[in-house]
């Protein structure tokens, strides 16, 4: 079916891929459209849309910007021509979620990232940190490449462990970094994702379990002793 998008003064019309097809790149995320993705386009001005993309609303209330709504916009309004996305940090030239007020921008895909995920490089929930909750003192690094976390951006974070990792340190089955079409699971189920371990992390992920389990048995037992010493002085 042809769609007039508000980006775009031509109908956009869907289109399939075949054995002759180039890379085509989505105008709104700059990412490439694989042949399984469905998506429409302008062939005469070379303009093209994931259905994903295409749908995304004109206004979003994000956790991350509680002040104002933002405005889905189809190229930036600052005068270099780009932005840089507030979640990661890394600069956009097209389509972004934007607080004109506040200079506060995101990347389509970062705009939707899921509030939980799990990682096979760690055995609990990582939830989404728009907020790096550390000193400024403090240096970090991401526990799944070692590198070093700018505390501007957005990390996932396993606050019981203190775990942290980079946004695209998570990756997907495919190995390509967050779907950038995949919908929120806050207060549902976490989505799954793979990341290959070693036998040394396997290792160090179990002795956490094991100290996990360790206090939590331990705080039973305290509890356990603060009651039997309050029903003795009962008695009293």
């Amino acid at each position: 079916m042809e769609y007039q998008h508000f980006s775009h003064r031509h109908l956009l019309i869907p289109h399939h891929f075949n054995e002759e097809s180039e890379e085509i790149k989505c105008k709104a995320c700059e990412r490439l459209i694989i042949a399984t993705e469905p998506f429409h386009g302008c062939l005469s001005c070379k303009y093209f849309l994931h259905d994903q993309c295409l749908n995304l609303p004109r206004w979003l209330h994000h956790p991350s910007h509680n002040s104002h709504p933002l405005t889905l916009l189809p190229t930036p309004t600052y005068p270099y021509g780009s932005y840089s996305c507030n979640a990661c940090g890394v600069p956009g030239s097209s389509f972004s979620f934007s607080c004109a007020e506040c200079e506060f921008d995101l990347h389509t895909h970062c705009a939707n990232l899921p509030s939980t995920v799990v990682i096979d490089a760690h055995p609990h929930e990582l939830k989404l940190t728009f907020d790096v909750p550390y000193d400024g003192n403090i240096s970090i690094v991401c526990d799944v490449c070692g590198g070093g976390v700018d505390k501007r951006f957005w990390i996932y974070k396993c606050v019981d462990c203190g775990f942290d990792c980079h946004l695209n340190c998570v990756k997907t089955d495919q190995g390509t970094g967050l779907n950038q079409n995949q919908p929120d699971t806050a207060g549902g189920q976490p989505i799954r994702v793979n990341d290959a371990l070693d036998p040394i992390r396997q290792a160090a992920n179990q002795m956490m379990e094991d100290q996990l389990e360790m206090m939590r048995l331990q705080n039973q037992l305290n509890r356990t002793r603060m009651m039997a010493n309050l029903m003795t002085w009962a008695w009293r």
